[in-house]
């Protein structure tokens, strides 16, 4: 078994807006898991770095639900140093960041409306 040090993971934090969090929420409950886990799966990944441990390298945030549909949220999830090598080589091909990147593994579209001089924010 390889060990794998808090200080060689990576926290990445997936943004979603409230119905996508909902989504993502379901999936992960019917598949026996929790929504980081989930989303490593989209990912192609094991569910967890070390079973329980998952978020080691961070504290723990109180799970929180959106009120609204398009409020924003984010899912954190934390990878080790060669899986953000992984997925940060293959958003570089796709054009984009790991955060969006991992939106486009879950099923989502990826939006850059937040980041100055794309055309979806000068719309």
């Amino acid at each position: 078994m390889v060990v794998v040090k808090a200080s060689d993971r990576k926290a990445v934090s997936v943004p979603l807006n409230g119905a996508e969090f909902l989504e993502l929420e379901a999936k992960a409950s019917a598949a026996g898991l929790t929504l980081p886990a989930y989303v490593r799966t989209c990912c192609g990944l094991s569910p967890w770095i070390a079973r329980g441990r998952e978020m080691a390298a961070r504290p723990r945030q109180p799970s929180r639900h959106p009120s609204q549909a398009l409020e924003r949220m984010a899912v954190t999830v934390v990878l080790t140093g060669d899986e953000h090598s992984d997925l940060l080589s293959c958003s570089r091909a796709a054009g984009t960041t790991v955060p969006q990147h991992v939106r486009t593994q879950c099923g989502f579209e990826v939006r850059n409306t937040s980041l100055p001089n794309t055309p979806e924010r000068d719309r």
